[in-house]
């Protein structure tokens, strides 16, 4: 009975732990100025001009480019995808540029963010990183972390080479 209990216990402080590593898309922003979900107007307003809008490429987004008048933002490094004047955010890559940075709560990740600090504040993701291999065949880290949000049916992932955070994707299910 005392091992049940314990057992139970112990599966209770797992759960409540593991609920602890997600990461919201509520509270997320991008250099603490950009939403992850914003107008196009309200973009503007922020940063005056896109780097680069173009079409989105196949795997980008869902369904086919005759289904959606859907096209891809990118400024310093942020990939947002944007359909009828409202963007999403979708990726955040630090190698062209290095002052972007995101921000969820208290938490800031940027391109000096090593992989041991991130398993520190993720522990239980970090035990099931995947690696994963370029056409160059070298490694990189990923640690996927999921939202809070029942509802949401996306997966972050944290992609780490040379144990530095490289990127930052939202990916969402096509189903």
């Amino acid at each position: 009975m005392k091992f049940l209990q314990f057992l139970s216990a112990l599966l209770l402080t797992l759960t409540c732990h593991a609920q602890d590593e997600t990461f919201s898309w509520e509270t997320a922003k991008v250099s603490n100025r950009l939403p992850l979900t914003v107008s196009y107007s309200d973009f503007q307003k922020i940063y005056k001009k896109a780097d680069r809008i173009a079409d989105a490429e196949p795997g980008q987004t869902c369904g086919t480019a005759d289904e959606a008048n859907v096209k891809m933002v990118y400024y310093k490094g942020a990939r947002y995808e944007m359909d009828n004047g409202i963007m999403n955010f979708r990726e955040l890559d630090f190698t062209p540029r290095k002052n972007m940075y995101f921000q969820q709560k208290d938490d800031w990740f940027d391109h000096t963010t090593t992989l041991k600090s991130f398993s520190k504040t993720y522990p239980d993701a970090a035990l099931i990183m995947v690696t994963e291999y370029d056409e160059n065949d070298e490694p990189t880290q990923v640690i996927s972390l999921l939202p809070p949000e029942a509802e949401a049916d996306c997966e972050w992932k944290f992609y780490f080479k040379d144990n530095k955070l490289q990127r930052i994707v939202c990916e969402f299910s096509c189903d």
